[in-house]
């Protein structure tokens, strides 16, 4: 997963820019997550328990993205795609639109909150 940290310095906001396939990342870590240290830490210590339990699904909704954590992987996912709060059937999401959805290896997803922890803090 490639990502990519900014600031705005005309407004001093935020930006983050990800590969195409991990856009909703992005989206999620700037509408959900923000920038607090103390929530990104918070969610850093919600992964170590994820990580440590044996197949655990965690699953954290938000106002427009729902983040799912696994022992396996990271999934984001607009809550607009929810149908009745369930995964649409079949291997085949490639019809979702990629800034609205995106999942990630779990260790790849703490690498890249640890990094966003650094830069915002």
């Amino acid at each position: 997963m490639e990502f990519k940290f900014k600031t705005d310095t005309l407004n001093d906001s935020y930006r983050v820019e990800f590969s195409m396939e991990h856009e909703a990342f992005g989206r999620w870590m700037l509408s959900e997550l923000g920038t607090a240290p103390h929530d990104i830490k918070s969610l850093l210590a919600i992964i170590a328990d994820v990580k440590t339990q044996h197949d655990v699904e965690k699953v954290l909704e938000g106002r427009d993205f729902s983040l799912t954590l696994t022992n396996e992987g990271a999934l984001v996912m607009a809550n607009s795609l929810h149908l009745d709060g369930e995964l649409p059937e079949g291997e085949d999401l490639s019809h979702y639109d990629q800034e609205n959805m995106a999942e990630c290896g779990l260790e790849d997803f703490e690498m890249m909150l640890e990094s966003w922890l650094e830069f915002v803090g």
